[in-house]
């Protein structure tokens, strides 16, 4: 009978190992497989670099925008994102859209600049690129950021802010 328990003991503990060692490869691998996904996303050539604060922030600034007495849409973003870097020609094509143009202050918020400490923590920013509209009312709504690097992400962002003021 003891030596029956061993074995039972024995392969109990071969198991647990087994299924030890199974978990830490899945582990491993899976950490592999989102770093490699992050780097791939985050990626953009150097000759496609841009800093937006010099190259594209020539909009108002979330001050300026908000006393037009128009809805706003408002990107927030810093230079060194990548995320930052892909997405801020698909906003600037947005903010060149004749509908956009006509119904929307544009707005662009550099998450560096120290003094826009207070515009971040009002509108919760944690991650970048995040775009918000508002509407004339004051009323937020984050943009979902889904739809940031899809092939429609002009016509797709675009037609959600619209919708967002009212606009079909």
């Amino acid at each position: 009978m003891p030596e029956e328990q061993n074995q039972v003991q024995t392969e109990h503990k071969c198991s647990c190992k087994m299924t030890t060692l199974l978990v830490l490869i899945s582990l491993i691998l899976s950490v592999a497989s989102f770093a490699t996904s992050i780097y791939t996303l985050s990626k953009t050539p150097a000759d496609k670099k841009v800093v937006i604060s010099t190259q594209y922030d020539k909009g108002k600034s979330m001050e300026k925008a908000l006393k037009t007495e128009k809805p706003v849409i408002v990107f927030f973003y810093t230079d060194w994102c990548g995320f930052c870097q892909r997405f801020v020609p698909t906003y600037h094509k947005i903010s060149k859209n004749k509908d956009i143009k006509k119904n929307f202050a544009i707005a662009y918020v550099n998450c560096e600049d120290m003094k826009n400490r207070d515009l971040m923590q009002e509108y919760n920013i944690h991650a970048f690129p995040t775009v918000y509209v508002v509407d004339k009312e004051g009323n937020r709504t984050q943009l979902e950021n889904q739809f940031f690097f899809n092939n429609d992400s002009v016509e797709v962002l675009s037609k959600k802010a619209l919708e967002l003021i009212g606009i079909k």
